[in-house]
């Protein structure tokens, strides 16, 4: 059997991918986190490093092995820039690379804040992006860096905000097992993507050093955001925190498959 598995080009998800790299038993394909769902529908992958909003809407079937990207205070890439108090926000320009991330902010912002302002689509180009609104999500590498710049704006961090409303983690992207992946194949999968996770953890000195995704960042920067900002592990306030993000949004919770 050679897996087919989809995933990202983001720094987050290296431990994830990093000791799947070579193996003659699998083949790593890269996207958008938004374009992996139509893959994994049409059948072209075996899994995918899926937000957790389109797991969650049905496409796939499974979440597989408990190796997640998720955070439980800041997560530092998943970002709402905003000019104006946020309760005084009346657009937002959303990067929708990622699904989960849109819809977390849909969340926070309607059932937390009280406020639901234009949401618009937009590259992630923030100057660009906070031209026309008050506020503007980035996520991933992107938001990772613009961080870092110092401009005229404050920046709320969407996993801090989540944790802060409901004491849970969140969990921003899981492996899904395509439709038809039987529990017998589902298990074999999810313990060789737990393996690479645990591989992953064990290295991160050695991906630090190696800078796969070339980020522009420095080490010091990248270290600590893989070792204190991102989460691996669905623990069970990450699956709490998935829970209630399905519920907010009146979805049904996948089946889970540890492996």
């Amino acid at each position: 059997m050679k897996w087919v598995l989809g995933t990202v080009s983001y720094l987050n998800a290296v431990p994830l991918n990093w000791a799947l790299e070579g193996r003659d038993d699998v083949e790593l394909v890269r996207m958008l986190p938004s374009q992996l769902g139509e893959q994994l529908e049409a059948g072209k992958l075996h899994a995918s490093l899926s937000p957790v909003f389109d797991v969650l809407s049905g496409i796939g079937e499974t979440i597989l092995g408990n190796g997640i990207v998720g955070a439980t205070r800041d997560v530092r890439s998943v970002l709402l820039f905003h000019r104006k108090p946020i309760e005084q926000i009346e657009s937002v320009a959303l990067d929708t690379s990622s699904h989960s991330s849109v819809n977390l902010t849909r969340v926070l912002l309607r059932d937390f804040y009280r406020i639901e302002p234009r949401l618009t689509d937009h590259k992630p180009d923030l100057k660009a992006m906070l031209r026309e609104h008050d506020a503007a999500v980035m996520i991933g590498d992107p938001a990772l860096e613009t961080a870092q710049l110092k401009g005229e704006w404050q920046i709320l961090d969407l996993a801090r905000a989540w944790n802060d409303f409901t004491g849970f983690s969140f969990t921003f992207a899981a492996w899904s097992g395509r439709r038809g992946l039987g529990d017998e194949e589902g298990h074999e999968l999810a313990g060789l993507l737990n393996w690479a996770r645990d591989e992953g953890l064990a290295n991160i000195d050695k991906i630090v050093a190696e800078n796969p995704t070339n980020s522009p960042l420095s080490a010091e920067i990248r270290e600590s955001y893989l070792h204190n900002a991102i989460e691996y592990r669905m623990s069970p306030t990450h699956e709490a925190g998935l829970r209630e993000y399905a519920r907010r949004l009146g979805l049904p919770f996948p089946r889970l498959l540890r492996g």
